[in-house]
């Protein structure tokens, strides 16, 4: 229970890496939020974090709208108080060449993957820097430094959540915060959705989950600025 009364919210916990973390983070004593849009989700992963003996708690959240965001940090803090712990998970995909990219796509994947991650990391560090202590982690993809066909905008995405992650990190450290980049590589979720891919390959998420909740129980000395997670074969 090394994480016993930390408040750990995990965006985009409904499924996927977002899912497997939060059961992680739970079963280490984290009090955990689990958010997203689809409300039918978000209770049924609670669901199963309350009944193996945790604590979970479902808020729905729209993360690139600033109202939604405040108001479950609201709803959190009047249950537990304020929040310790933040994993900006939400992201999607959308693979097309640049050429054949909607514009409508562009500004989801900005709004989801990057936009969210600002929102939310404004919105816990006041009481984490007057605290002194918390951590951001930011879930970014091997996509944020290298470039691959048919991720234009996907890549643009966590380029600039990577750069995002450095400054965040520069700028909040002197005030007991760390800020850790996650680059995992090709994962088996369903951000892939019909492409034929071999999953048996991938990353697991529990795997990644595994990795952040490493980074939740490293010391506040740590400062673990970046971990690199790679598939099997290495090159996805």
């Amino acid at each position: 229970m090394e994480l016993k009364n930390s408040v750990a919210w995990i965006t985009g916990s409904s499924r996927g890496i977002g899912e497997a973390t939060a059961h992680a983070l739970a079963n280490r004593g984290a009090k955990v939020v689990v958010s997203g849009r689809n409300e039918d989700d978000i209770v049924r992963v609670t669901g199963e974090i309350n009944a193996n003996g945790n604590s979970a708690l479902a808020i729905t959240c729209d993360v690139h709208n600033r109202a939604d965001i405040l108001d479950l940090i609201k709803q959190t803090k009047d249950v537990w108080g304020p929040i310790d712990i933040l994993v900006n998970n939400a992201g999607i995909g959308i693979f097309k060449k640049i050429v054949d990219l909607e514009e409508e796509e562009w500004d989801s994947m900005m709004d989801i993957n990057l936009k969210s991650a600002f929102l939310c990391s404004q919105a816990v560090l006041p009481d984490m820097m007057a605290r002194q202590r918390g951590k951001i982690i930011n879930i970014v993809s091997v996509a944020g430094k290298n470039a691959y066909e048919n991720c234009g905008g996907y890549c643009a995405s966590k380029f600039g959540l990577h750069g995002f992650s450095e400054v965040l990190r520069l700028e909040t450290r002197q005030y007991g915060i760390q800020v850790t980049s996650i680059l995992p590589g090709a994962t088996s979720t369903d951000i892939w959705g019909d492409a034929d891919v071999d999953h048996s390959i991938m990353i697991k998420p529990e795997h990644v989950a595994e990795t952040i909740a490493m980074v939740c129980q490293a010391g506040d000395s740590a400062h673990i600025e970046e971990v690199i997670l790679r598939p099997q074969n290495g090159d996805l």
